[in-house]
């Protein structure tokens, strides 16, 4: 059984079935409620888009932006505190209950550190960030999602405590409450009430996502210091470990430095395409966007395929392993197939969320046109983009967070920006190029994870949990 009788928790230490049929079902069972809970943050952010784009085209490139540059900071730090899943699984695998709670704890302290770093840069560290060409939006747009920076990191280092477990119920009630409050807020913070509330634009839609950002922390942090996990995994030992704090940056920085420079090559991309024209910043900044709504599939299998993998390294089945990655690959296969529906079959529905519906004027319609061809290439990237997650997440789960760093880093910069920068920018190529060489990017970074899996190098780092 995947769902024990007595907790209602996905035991993730049972070893997957032995059949095709039974692996595949057996990881889908673990995936699917961690994808349902990807899909509500997903969601919130794509729902700010299209608020943004019905309230003004010019606030949700402002936002897509400086957004972009504010991730920079927010997933950096939260890629190392999300480092807690692992040793939570290996604990959890290993049969150590009571050290469950601990790598938790070093991980909000670590988020109460990037609280004094985040909030003075986004008080004061708008013009060194934010192009010039956005500052009248962007610098408060940025300047609020700083403010609240620290609740991201906050979330993952929560999250790792559920998900390590495979128990994410907690998870699904602080993110769809916080869905439904980000959008009342985004609202109301976006276009104003009349005389109570001042129409903030962009600026507001910063503000709902960072208050609804909190409210999931806070939900969490409830939930996680509740009797039953007092009790068995220890989880009211709040106090700082050196050692342990110290294990956690040592696995969850080279992670996070690779998410930090491959968010920044995006800001990068965005601000070039920005200089190149309107049509080139906005093909890519919609497709961006219908890539965040969709990226819940790949974001909850690779934390499902992380759980599974590291409470096996945990408990030592180094052979349940390569099951589940090519289970993992199956099943993002089967969704990709799925989502071709929306991207490939009918993308138009898509495309008027972004685009008036009654505005046939030439540019527009051209437009439209660039937008519905990308979707293709953006499918297509999206289906190599989540087998490389799925590896991503044995790699991590591995401890294997070095590689990780050199491909999303230098990988990133190397095979992604610099063509664009070449063909797109400097040559003069069309929008729907830039497209094509995204997806030619997602094709190489799956090819050099796959064969560092098949090189094996990764088991060298193996248990941490000692």
């Amino acid at each position: 059984m995947l769902v024990t009788s007595n907790t209602n928790e996905l035991d993730v230490k049972v070893a997957i079935n032995s059949t095709p049929k039974g692996n595949l079902y057996a990881l889908w069972m673990i995936c699917f409620p961690l994808i349902v809970t990807a899909m509500s943050g997903s969601l919130m952010h794509f729902l700010d888009r299209i608020i943004l784009a019905k309230y003004d085209t010019n606030s949700m490139i402002v936002a897509t932006t400086a957004g972009n540059i504010a991730y920079i900071f927010q997933f950096g730090a939260m890629s190392i505190a999300m480092i807690a899943e692992v040793f939570v699984g290996q604990f959890n695998g290993a049969g150590q209950y009571k050290n469950v709670g601990q790598p938790v704890w070093q991980m909000i302290w670590f988020s109460i550190i990037c609280a004094f770093i985040m909030i003075p840069l986004g008080l004061f560290g708008q013009s060194f960030f934010i192009p010039e060409t956005l500052a009248e939006e962007g610098n408060a747009y940025f300047k609020w999602m700083m403010i609240f920076g620290a609740s991201y990191p906050l979330v993952g280092a929560l999250t790792g405590f559920f998900v390590g477990r495979g128990h994410i119920k907690a998870i699904a009630y602080s993110v769809i409450f916080a869905n439904i409050l980000n959008l009342i807020l985004v609202c109301l913070l976006v276009y104003g009430v009349s005389d109570y509330i001042p129409e903030m634009g962009a600026q507001g839609a910063a503000i709902a996502t960072g208050i609804a950002e909190l409210t999931v922390a806070i939900g969490l942090f409830i939930f996680f210091l509740h009797t039953s996990n007092r009790k068995k995994y220890h989880t009211h030992q709040w106090r700082f470990n050196k050692v342990l704090f110290f294990k956690c940056i040592k696995v969850g920085v080279p992670n996070s430095i690779g998410h930090m420079a491959g968010t920044a090559a995006w800001a990068f991309v965005m601000y070039m395409l920005a200089q190149r024209s309107f049509d080139h910043v906005t093909v890519v900044t919609i497709g961006f966007s219908i890539w965040m709504l969709f990226s819940f599939i790949t974001e909850g299998l690779q934390m499902g395929v992380t759980a599974v993998t590291s409470n096996f390294i945990g408990a030592k089945k180094w052979d349940h392993v390569s099951t589940t990655l090519m289970t993992g690959l199956q099943l993002q296969l089967i969704l990709a197939m799925l989502l071709a529906i929306p991207l490939v079959v009918f993308p138009e529905p898509l495309i008027n969320f972004f685009i008036p519906m009654d505005d046939n004027t030439h540019d527009l319609v051209h437009l439209k046109d660039l937008i519905k061809y990308s979707c293709r290439w953006l499918w297509l990237a999206y289906v190599f983009d989540g087998m490389t997650w799925v590896i991503d997440g044995i790699l991590t789960a591995a401890a294997d967070t070095r590689f990780i760093m050199l491909m999303n880093s230098l990988g990133t910069w190397v095979f992604c920006l610099v063509p664009i920068y070449l063909f797109v920018v400097k040559l003069e190529g069309s929008p729907l190029l830039t497209m094509k060489l995204i997806t030619i990017f997602c094709i190489v970074h799956f090819a050099c994870y796959f064969f560092r899996y098949k090189s094996k190098k990764w088991k060298k780092h193996g248990l941490i949990c000692n």
